[in-house]
């Protein structure tokens, strides 16, 4: 395993553990005779920017990470596939919608109380960058919609001393958001 795989598998253990202590939601097993599930709703997902963890991104790194939850909160287990929609937001309001890795989304099922997660890879800078090529877009919140719903949910971005290089007008942007991938309870 990976230094960054096994990053990844104990932040998202990390992650789930406290959404999930925060909520008070119990992990439960569905009925056996419980029909084939469908797609989550948006009611039935709760978004978290994972922090606090060693899944914080790394603000010295060329390009870091960010995770992103999904953690069902519905009384049935349901599936999420695909890419969750991502704005970041900056004071003025202005939105950079995220450009969508190239990849094959896997479809996920979550019972209550399980979590998937999207990476959102990202070129971090300082937010005070006076480096002639950098140009800092400064996010204070982040929009996120799950997979397959519309219901937008807005997140603070937690890491105020990380910003991320501008490239709205990029052709081949260094951030993107992934599919959505594994899962997670505590």
């Amino acid at each position: 395993m990976s230094a960054t795989a096994a990053r990844l598998a104990t932040s998202v253990a990390v992650g789930a553990a406290l959404v999930l202590g925060l909520t008070g939601a119990a992990t439960a097993s569905a009925p056996s005779r419980e029909a084939k599930a469908t797609a989550c709703t948006g009611t039935e997902l709760r978004p978290t920017l994972v922090h606090g963890t060693d899944a914080d991104p790394d603000p010295e790194a060329v390009q870091t990470t960010a995770l992103l939850l999904f953690t069902n909160v519905g009384e049935r287990t349901c599936t999420v596939q695909g890419y969750p929609g991502l704005d970041l937001v900056d004071a003025d309001g202005e939105a950079w919608s995220m450009a969508r890795q190239q990849g094959k989304a896997e479809k996920v099922t979550l019972k209550p109380g399980v979590a998937t997660m999207a990476e959102l890879t990202f070129l971090p800078v300082s937010p005070g960058s006076s480096a002639p090529d950098e140009e800092a877009f400064v996010p204070v919140s982040v929009k996120v919609t799950p997979p397959d719903t519309t219901r937008t949910t807005t997140l603070s971005w937690p890491w105020k001393d990380i910003a991320v290089l501008d490239q709205t007008g990029s052709g081949r942007p260094g951030t993107y958001i992934g599919t959505v991938f594994g899962t997670a309870s505590s």
